[in-house]
């Protein structure tokens, strides 16, 4: 019973920390940059500073995932 009422407790956060995410999305800048091969690459960009982080996410997910 107490496992049970983990997983709900760990879920119900996940979810409420990706409705966050979600709705922080609006500072996000999409473009696409066109690879030395002539190949597409969609990109989003949010933040500022020296520090680069490039994710990137799996076969069947988006970036809505990060």
């Amino acid at each position: 019973m107490k496992r049970l009422i983990l997983n709900i407790t760990l879920f119900v956060l996940m979810t409420l920390g990706s409705m966050n995410a979600m709705a922080n999305d609006s500072t996000v800048k999409y473009g696409i940059a066109i690879s030395h091969d002539g190949e597409q690459i969609a990109y989003g960009k949010t933040g500022s500073g020296d520090t680069l982080l490039i994710c990137i996410h799996g076969w069947s997910s988006d970036s809505s995932f990060w």
